[in-house]
Order: C-alpha cells, then structure tokens, then sequence
C-alpha cells in the first residue's frame, strides 16, 4: 500500500463499482476498508467466480491449494 493515490472499496459497496475501479486504473487486487481500517481484498479472481464461474480464472481461484 505504497501507491501515493490509494483506491478502495467499501464492504458494501456494489460489485459493479469495484469492478469499475478495477478496469479503469489497471488494478489486479482492490483493498477493501471499513471505517478507515483494511477488512478485506477483491482480486481479480473474486470478480471472474462472480461474473463467469466457468471461466478459465475462475476455474484456477476456485481450486483448492495443493497441500
């Protein structure tokens, strides 16, 4: 969180927005905060499960971590 002009969502905020947000500045991972306080992260990975869940990137955010 180094970037000089932070963008953040808001944990209720419309999906639509954060996927706004996302497309126009180029972003991969949106923080979510609460009151000023980080609660949370939207990937790029959360917005394909949503928006196309048989999609490629939803396939590979939706697998279980090899252990």
């Amino acid at each position: 969180m180094c970037s000089p002009d932070l963008v953040t969502v808001g944990p209720d905020d419309d999906i639509d927005k954060a996927v706004d947000l996302m497309r126009s500045r180029a972003l991969r991972r949106l923080p979510v905060t609460e009151g000023g306080r980080p609660v949370g992260v939207v990937s790029l990975g959360d917005l394909a499960i949503d928006r196309d869940g048989s999609s490629a990137l939803a396939d590979i955010s939706q697998a279980p971590p090899n252990t």
